[in-house]
């Protein structure tokens, strides 16, 4: 008895003093002024593969590559919502500098499109890192080879021409820009981002589509492709022609007098420090000036153009007032998702708890042995539920993980157990050596920054 009670101590000790050894870097970091000194996380508002995350992750490599800012430099991508659920992430992330949102103009439309109730004032921009050619661009066998013959199509029937653009998107104001222009007009607008966009494109589920001029030369196939496997951009919205695509002509050559541009940056919390922004915005602009990312960058017809401080904040003042000057009425308002997800879940959650109690008076008065089988699970499931729930709120609210994890596992873990005593101090070990190796795995392998 005595020995194994020697073990079982020792195993704890033993975890506490791993626990404690991975987690230094945390506690000694905080309050050190020394940015940066962990991992940073970037995080991408659309799928994998799109031109945000092309952009976003020339960058990164170059970061890394070249150890400018001495740490790992992650991407995140967190697509949905109209690129809104990446950017409340950042928005609602710790203001330490160790988390950013990289995103172009689309974080100016949602707001004025209704879809959030927040815009650039919300954030703490880092730099402009890049501008972006948008194009109309079609399958390239499709009988719209014009922006005229798009807009008569959409004229003579409307609804019908499905166009993908998130709505809230710089794509979308656009687009509601130049239906402006052809009375009676309107699209069926599709919500896809860039690499989804160009599958729905080949597969005949959108007649039409914004994408970013990167975007278009990174999914258009070779001249000799069929029709049916190819693209083909029928209208550029920039003020010229751009090199990369002489032969597409812009929407002022086509008789419309929507113009539009569109930038990359970068973005922090809020309440980010000075000093922590000055050393971001430097990194950024030092990987401008890399060889290798302005030849990338060349290549995808994306100008390295750079702005922070005084400069950024005005350029961003000009771009939303151009965007308040196109803003259209949104066609509905979309409903608060958060607010009735929580309903939702407090609402089953009464029921779950008002069953099991319905069950037990059942059980007592037909069958008083097995009430005690039915009662502990449907209390446990719900239980078990809010701590997950209070688990997931805790950390997009900027609990760090090495203190919501261990008491999230631990509170499941007694729930299950029915809080028997017994059964405490393995849960405690449990949940140290688990949090532990989740944050290892995380962090050392797949070098994800965890909040």
């Amino acid at each position: 008895m005595r020995l194994r009670n020697f073990r079982k101590h020792a195993v704890s000790v033993l975890i506490v003093l791993l626990f404690a050894w991975q987690q230094a870097d945390y506690f000694t970091n905080q309050g050190r002024s020394d940015f940066p000194n962990k991992p940073i996380q970037i995080v991408v508002p659309y799928l994998a593969g799109g031109g945000t995350d092309t952009f976003a992750r020339i960058i990164q490599n170059s970061l890394n590559e070249t150890n400018r800012l001495r740490v790992p430099v992650v991407i995140l991508n967190q697509d949905g919502g109209s690129a809104t659920v990446g950017s409340r992430y950042v928005k609602n992330s710790p203001a330490d500098g160790y988390r950013l949102l990289c995103h172009h103009e689309g974080i100016i439309a949602t707001k004025l499109a209704g879809v959030v109730d927040y815009g650039v004032e919300a954030f703490r921009p880092v730099a402009q890192t890049g501008s972006i050619v948008l194009l109309m661009v079609v399958r390239a066998d499709s009988k719209h080879k014009s922006l005229v013959d798009l807009l008569k199509a959409a004229q003579l029937n409307p609804n019908e021409i499905r166009v993908g653009a998130n709505q809230g998107s710089p794509a979308y104001f656009i687009c509601r820009q130049i239906l402006s222009e052809y009375a009676g007009a309107n699209f069926n607008f599709v919500s896809a981002s860039g690499a989804k966009r160009f599958s729905y494109l080949l597969g005949g589920k959108l007649d039409a589509g914004i994408f970013s001029l990167a975007e278009y030369l990174a999914f258009r196939n070779t001249n000799d492709a069929p029709p049916s496997e190819n693209i083909l951009a029928i209208g550029n919205f920039g003020l010229q022609r751009h090199p990369a695509i002489t032969d597409v002509a812009t929407s002022a050559e086509q008789g419309f007098q929507t113009q539009a541009e569109n930038a990359f940056y970068f973005w922090a919390p809020l309440e980010t420090p000075d000093s922590v922004v000055e050393v971001l915005a430097s990194a950024f602009e030092h990987t401008l000036k890399d060889p290798l990312v302005i030849d990338q960058l060349d290549r995808l017809s994306l100008d390295p153009i750079f702005r922070s401080g005084l400069e950024l904040e005005e350029h961003l003042k000009h771009r939303v007032e151009a965007f308040e000057k196109l803003a259209v009425e949104v066609d509905a308002d979309l409903p608060d998702f958060a607010f009735w997800v929580i309903v939702t879940v407090i609402i089953l959650l009464g029921f779950v708890i008002f069953q099991a109690y319905f069950d037990k008076d059942k059980s007592t008065a037909d069958h008083p042995f097995s009430a005690s089988q039915n009662i502990p699970f449907n209390l446990q499931g719900g239980t078990s539920l809010v701590i997950l729930l209070g688990y997931v709120t805790a950390l997009q609210v900027g609990v760090p993980f090495i203190m919501s994890t261990p008491l999230a596992i631990f509170l499941i873990g007694g729930t299950i157990a029915k809080w028997q005593s017994k059964h405490l101090y393995s849960l405690a070990q449990i949940a140290l050596l688990g949090s532990s190796s989740i944050h290892l795995i995380f962090t050392e392998i797949f070098t994800v920054a965890l909040p």
